[in-house]
């Protein structure tokens, strides 16, 4: 028993950890937008923002730690972050400078009253606040746009920036605050400004002027997350590479209703994944005598809370840019295949009494619904912005359910077999009950097993009288 259930662990739960061992292993928070392609004339801005709050053990106020990147392939524009949710009172951060010079590049932190040019901040805009530059440095690319840089286009480097607001709270402009679960942030940039000189002060060109084609935009952080709770002062934030959001959005978080569907998209997909799935195929092992229609009733109702729970993301979200959410789309539009391969089955199976294409293709679609889902409740939570905390446990809710479904048709598959009928006589059954052993095995090594032997609701053959059968 032991070998059987740690090599079917092996097989499902290996696949599960693959799909979220990415994300997982994510820092806190993180905002990330990729829209650099040195092949295209339609690049889009490309940096990422990592963000850890701590509080001063001297002054008991929070300081802001920062980590930004920014992927550039040429010398022109600039790009800029900045607090709040307009360029009036926002602490900016803008980056510029020649990544083919020997040069760093030239970060400069700046605000402004209105929508005009941004001025250089003093220590007396800065109130009780202070801003100091950590880093600033041009790394490598990595290494696929190197070699594309290799290939004639231009070569590709990084800006790397370390910041830290000592403080940050006391900024007399925008409001940033430590507990805050949607931070307003913007960003902005300009690709085509030509600098003279890249000195502090420099005059900036205007971006693009309307909202969403590409000049400027928002996104939000969840501030409280990212508080570090040790005593001494954390390490910088690190950006984790081809990770667009963790922590964060593009939108802030929603308030009435529509602050619900966050909560009941991941209670009916976790219900669906973690309870439905999971007894829909033990119920269709159980040997009862009416497991097929119990098995059928309950993946339907499971199939059912997917497709709400996913119709439920699409509108909450708003666009569709994660592998989250393109896993979920995908299992719910298999979902609809899966119905059909096994009705496929139960069909042919009933005339032939014999598995087919459907059969197998019903049950190894089957295994990939639940690998894929619970992988995804994973990724969701890290998404969703909740702590590592709460990731550890529905990694290991998800170990216990493969444990508990495992175990289950383990256990079954002995009694199935131990039940086997002996006498002669008994093989003028029908081969639905006749071989009823092998009817009910779901475990990786049998690769044969028909997902729907358990049809106890088929009627016996009437060539068979109850006489013959007692």
């Amino acid at each position: 028993m032991l070998y059987v259930v740690s090599y079917s662990l092996r097989v499902i739960l290996v696949p599960v950890l693959l799909v979220a061992s990415v994300i997982t292993a994510a820092e806190p928070v993180q905002y990330c937008r990729f829209g650099h392609n040195i092949q295209s004339q339609d690049a889009d801005v490309d940096f990422c923002l990592g963000v850890a709050m701590h509080q001063n053990a001297s002054s008991k106020n929070y300081d802001m730690y920062l980590t930004m990147t920014v992927t550039r392939s040429s010398s022109l524009g600039w790009t800029a972050i900045g607090t709040g949710s307009s360029m009036a009172g926002s602490l900016m951060f803008i980056l510029y400078g020649d990544p083919y010079a020997n040069e760093p590049p030239t970060v400069s932190i700046r605000t402004v009253e209105g929508h005009h040019q941004p001025q250089l901040v003093s220590q007396a805009d800065m109130g009780a606040a202070d801003v100091r530059l950590l880093q600033a440095s041009w790394v490598p690319a990595s290494i696929a746009e190197s070699e594309l840089s290799t290939r004639g286009a231009s070569p590709v480097s990084v800006a790397k920036l370390a910041i830290v607001c000592y403080s940050c709270e006391q900024w007399p402009g925008a409001s940033i605050s430590a507990s805050a679960v949607s931070q307003p942030w913007i960003w902005a940039w300009n690709d085509e400004q030509e600098f003279a000189v890249y000195s502090h002060d420099a005059h900036l060109d205007a971006h693009k002027h309307d909202a969403g084609n590409g000049g400027w935009g928002r996104f939000y952080i969840d501030m409280a997350r990212s508080i570090n709770k040790e005593v001494y002062p954390p390490s910088l934030p690190q950006i984790r590479p081809h990770v667009r959001i963790i922590g964060a959005s593009d939108s802030p978080r929603g308030t009435g209703w529509m602050g619900w569907l966050g909560p009941i998209h991941g209670l009916l997909l976790g219900t669906a994944y973690l309870i439905l799935l999971p007894i829909g195929v033990v119920a269709m092992r159980c040997g009862l005598a009416k497991s097929f229609k119990y098995h059928w009733i309950i993946q339907l109702v499971g199939s059912v809370f997917i497709w709400s729970g996913v119709l439920l993301g699409i509108l909450q979200s708003r666009r569709l840019d994660t592998t989250h959410q393109w896993i979920g789309i995908t299992v719910a539009i298999c979902s609809l295949v899966q119905i059909l391969l096994g009705w496929r089955h139960h069909v042919v199976f009933m005339k032939t009494k014999r598995r087919q294409w459907a059969s197998h293709s019903h049950i190894w679609l089957g295994r990939g619904f639940l690998i894929f889902g619970w992988g995804n409740i994973i990724t969701g939570i890290v998404l969703a912005g909740h702590s590592l905390k709460w990731t550890a446990i529905a990694s290991s809710v998800v170990t216990v359910d493969a444990l508990v479904l495992i175990g289950c048709t383990w256990v079954l598959k002995r009694r199935m077999r131990g039940e086997s009928p002996q006498a002669p006589h008994l093989s003028r059954l029908p081969p639905w009950k006749s071989q009823r052993e092998e009817y009910f095995v779901l475990t990786a090594a049998d690769e044969d097993e028909d997902d729907d032997r358990s049809s106890r609701d088929i009627q016996e053959s009437p060539m068979l009288t109850r006489k013959d059968i007692d």
